[in-house]
């Protein structure tokens, strides 16, 4: 995904198929129920490390494998989301800063985020 392309993204912000987390110290449980949205829905795009403004905190470079490594495991963990789902993260450098950038298909199928839908 190019800067340009980023830019209008997060200049344009949030929509009912974007979503920004800022991530902090670690991935909080609302980006999970933002996946279990876009799943039931259209589909959707979640960039970790983005104010909800749209305003590039970025991730800590050596943690960002960390969160993607986690992401994944929670996703792939039934109890959390059920159908389970495989997603692939992608690391992104933007302005210098790292994110994480989680495209999210829709699904024929009705997710549920700890058993609620």
């Amino acid at each position: 995904m190019t800067s340009e392309k980023l830019k209008n993204i997060f200049a344009i912000g949030e929509t009912v198929a974007v979503e920004f987390k800022r991530c902090g110290n670690g991935i909080s449980a609302d980006t999970y129920e933002t996946v279990c949205s876009f799943l039931n829905r259209f589909g959707g795009n979640i960039y970790l490390g983005v104010e909800d403004n749209g305003k590039v905190c970025g991730i800590p470079q050596n943690a960002a494998p960390d969160i993607v490594k986690n992401f994944i495991k929670t996703i792939s963990n039934s109890d959390i989301i059920n159908p389970t789902v495989y997603l692939t993260p992608e690391i992104l450098k933007y302005e210098g800063k790292h994110i994480v950038h989680i495209h999210i298909p829709p699904s024929s199928e009705v997710h549920s985020y700890k058993r609620v839908i």
